[in-house]
């Protein structure tokens, strides 16, 4: 069987949730273990399905891998361009897509372990990274923050956005992801409330900082 969905593959609304549960279960499997250690007799199990019948959905753990990913990051993707379709000045845009990441990790934890394990495991088995438009979104904005560095609306503290995508992408999966098993259990809850508010204040601030936005745009 290839790798694609199954043309035997059971349709309609019972489909869509057997498929959605799949997806939920391998999303928190390959985020705990890896594609390596993530065997899809697991991902039946929690489902509550054989291995065989996971096949009328996934030819295959790569498959399974791939869609995971469509489906975790897809979602991220498009929360991301609807900012971009909002308009407003680049620095609003720039901001308003940083609270979208943010929103988006705190709201779904396990994307934060998923990119950790990625990193940790290697690209091998990323066909096309994280993204499936081929990093069209990423594209995007790096668009962005030339033209605002073309325009003076953005004073960059380095040339590279890269500099400044890492101190934003990294904090937040740190923060979501591993810093409560930095510090004495019980003594910080990373998706308490208040702490997700000020952890999105001083993720903008750093925004700012290094993009050299005024800030007269201090939310």
């Amino acid at each position: 069987m290839n790798a694609q969905v199954a043309t035997t593959e059971p349709s309609g609304a019972r489909a869509e949730r057997t498929r959605t549960a799949i997806l939920a279960a391998a999303e928190d499997l390959f985020a705990r273990r890896g594609f390596a250690s993530t065997r899809l007799e697991d991902v039946a199990e929690i489902v509550g399905m054989t291995r065989a019948a996971l096949f009328y959905y996934y030819g295959d753990k790569q498959a399974l891998f791939d869609a995971m990913l469509a489906d975790t990051f897809g979602s991220l993707a498009i929360k991301l361009d609807e900012v971009l379709a909002k308009g407003g000045s680049i620095s609003e845009q720039i901001e308003l897509g940083v609270e979208a990441w943010v929103d988006a990790i705190v709201a779904r934890p396990a994307m934060a372990r998923l990119i950790m394990r990625i990193v940790a495991d290697g690209p091998e088995f990323l066909k096309h990274g994280v993204f499936s438009d081929n990093n069209q979104i990423a594209m995007k904005y790096w668009a962005l923050f030339e033209k605002g560095r073309a325009s003076g609306e953005l004073k960059p503290l380095h040339d590279d956005p890269f500099h400044a995508a890492s101190a934003v992408i990294g904090s937040t999966v740190f923060y979501v992801g591993a810093l409560a098993a930095l510090v004495p259990h019980g003594h910080f809850e990373p998706l308490d409330e208040q702490q997700i508010s000020a952890h999105k204040s001083e993720t903008l601030h750093t925004t700012r900082r290094l993009l050299g936005i005024a800030e007269r745009n201090k939310k």
